[in-house]
């Protein structure tokens, strides 16, 4: 039975930056991009140089963003527009997973991983899965995008808008893309709706858009308010696999 490596609290990673992010099984750290939550160099359950080896055999990766790209040892690359990827029966030491700027936040990326020293993973790694999070801020006057996402390989889109300031409602705007330049307002939202203070707006959507964007403004002009824009966005069509 081979030894089994993700990290060392057995949990995601959330915060993660646009940039790379690099998997040493060796030295068993993983290293985040600059402007990720700190720390950006974090230890794995294990190390391949304690345990005498060199190598893994076999990785499951789960990466929230589905534009990421893979190079796994020297020889694999992966650019395949999933969210879920299980490679076994191939040596390798180092993973590099490059995350495209597609994110607003840019540091709302979410990853999780597990390897092993087996060829055969041993480790059940559901294609369902979901991102989730929060972004917070304060109306302007002018209509700020305070979330955008890249949103291929989700399924479902679940975006709740509360106001959380004090006496002044705010006006909020979804919408969706297909190329990430040219934004399109999501059905219900051609005219901006308005929050007023302890209310909220909630979007639900199974409608496949490549992205979807949150976009906020004062109501009337130099009377701003707080705000909360939670988001979930799931894939909750497919299998589990060994």
């Amino acid at each position: 039975m081979g030894s089994l490596f993700t990290t060392s609290e057995g949990a995601e990673i959330t915060g993660i930056t646009n940039g790379a992010v690099f998997l040493d099984f060796l030295a068993g750290t993983i290293t985040l991009p600059e402007g990720s939550t700190a720390p950006l160099v974090r230890p794995m359950s294990k190390n391949l140089n304690d345990l005498g080896l060199q190598q893994c055999n076999s990785i499951a990766i789960w990466m929230s963003d589905a534009d990421a790209s893979y190079q796994i040892g020297s020889a694999i690359s992966l650019s395949d527009h999933q969210l879920n990827h299980v490679i076994c029966n191939y040596g390798f030491n180092t993973v590099r997973i490059d995350i495209p700027d597609n994110s607003t936040p840019d540091n709302t990326n979410q990853l999780y991983f597990m390897a092993s020293t087996d060829g055969w993973l041993g480790y059940s790694f559901p294609r369902i899965s979901h991102q989730a999070g929060l972004v917070q801020g304060t109306s302007t006057n002018t209509s700020t995008t305070y979330l955008s996402k890249h949103v291929g390989a989700y399924n479902q889109f679940l975006i709740t808008t509360s106001n959380t300031g004090g006496a002044n409602s705010i006006d909020l705007v979804i919408e969706f893309s297909e190329n990430g330049t040219d934004w399109f307002a999501t059905q219900g939202y051609g005219t901006a709706v308005t929050i007023v203070n302890g209310s909220y707006n909630a979007f639900a959507s199974e409608v496949e858009h490549h992205f979807y964007r949150v976009r906020v403004n004062s109501t009337v002009n130099g009377a701003h308010s707080a705000f909360t824009v939670f988001w979930n966005f799931v894939k909750d069509r497919g299998s589990a696999y060994l």
